[in-house]
């Protein structure tokens, strides 16, 4: 019974594979072997890739939509993209440095006076800039949530931020690299207060709308869940997760179609007023070895093939996600996938083909 849902999740998949692009063998057959296995391993329940280049945009999928739905995801479907939101949030963050609203080199304690405390023990200054390359030196996450999963901020509060931000001291004297959810809810926090307005407005507002990306929601309307992607994990169907008031570290849903679409305007294939501010996100602004930080980008610069990829990757209890691209060869790709680990491989050898695919068992 297994091996024969496993067949009809493959030809599905050919199926739309055929249907999405007018040339399937766009997709190189590693890639479409190793998406396969990794949902018939038990990894992934459904995978959808979207590739944007000269030649225009090809989507493919695989699996299925959830366990009880066998129907192929595409690119309509929608998927948590988790951590992806960030690279959003950096870009209405340059608008906002652009329109003169925020400056991004201003210390954070401007916007938010608590973060006085926070800063006690350190001579460092500490700006909304170093929040966006995690180089703020706060934590992951912060200690005073009620749980540890993915939806630890349900239930998460200004005054909890407050709390916590009041108690906790940065010691560092030096910037250095280390990854903080938290340091988006403090950004988040700044630009609601700084704006007086909330976040998700002015994403819908300033970003979303700008770049006609209808499919893109932190909460998906009623009429549209039937194209909505259930989370999966170890064998098991996962609840979608909950942010609470503090989704722009993580919160966003969003279709395929609309991903290429962001990554489109990363590339200057769809001009808009924004343009201005997506290239300021590109700029490096920490580099501490193999480390490179734009304003929400990972660089990675490929000694093998001398290749300059711009990335973000996502991860939830039931969905993990890659979106990236290289400006000098004009391609960029997302694969969203309703499952766990192994799939930034196939973004990145889709971006390099010198990048090895790992041989998940």
């Amino acid at each position: 019974m297994i091996k024969l849902k496993y067949l009809v999740s493959f030809i599905s998949g050919i199926i739309f594979i055929s249907c999405a692009s007018t040339n399937a063998q766009k997709l190189p057959k590693d890639i479409r072997v190793q998406t396969q296995k990794r949902i018939d391993n038990g990894y992934h329940l459904g995978t959808v890739i979207g590739i944007v280049d000269k030649t225009g945009t090809h989507y493919y999928g695989f699996g299925q939509m959830s366990l009880s739905d066998t129907n192929t995801p595409d690119e309509n479907s929608f998927f948590e993209i988790a951590s992806i939101t960030k690279p959003f949030t950096t870009a209405l963050l340059a608008d906002l440095e652009l329109k003169k609203e925020i400056n991004i080199h201003d210390p954070i304690e401007i916007y938010l006076p608590v973060f006085k405390k926070v800063l006690a023990n350190s001579t460092r200054k500490i700006s909304l800039e170093n929040l966006v390359t995690h180089t703020s030196g706060l934590p992951r996450n912060p200690s005073n949530t009620t749980t540890s999963d993915s939806n630890r901020y349900k239930d998460y509060s200004v005054d909890d931020l407050n709390e916590f931000l009041s108690s906790y001291k940065i010691d560092s004297k030096t910037s250095s690299y280390l990854y903080s959810n938290l340091a988006y809810l403090v950004l988040e926090h700044a630009i609601e207060t700084k704006m007086k307005t909330s976040y998700e407005s002015l994403i819908n507002d300033r970003i979303t709308t700008v770049l006609n990306m209808k499919d893109t929601h932190f909460v998906v309307p009623d009429k549209k869940r039937n194209r909505l992607v259930s989370g999966y994990r170890n064998g098991k169907q996962i609840d979608e997760v909950d942010l609470g008031k503090f989704p722009a570290m993580g919160g966003l849903k969003v279709t395929t179609k609309d991903m290429v679409r962001f990554l489109e305007a990363q590339l200057g294939m769809y001009p808009s007023n924004l343009d201005k501010a997506l290239k300021l996100t590109h700029k490096e602004r920490f580099s501490d070895g193999d480390k490179i930080m734009g304003l929400g980008w990972s660089i990675l610069k490929r000694k093998e093939s001398g290749k300059t990829i711009h990335y973000h990757k996502g991860g939830t209890n039931g969905f993990v996600s890659f979106a990236g691209f290289n400006l000098e060869d004009q391609i960029g790709v997302v694969v969203l996938v309703n499952g766990s680990r192994h799939f930034s491989d196939l973004g990145f050898k889709l971006l390099d083909p010198t990048y090895p695919l790992s041989q998940p068992q």
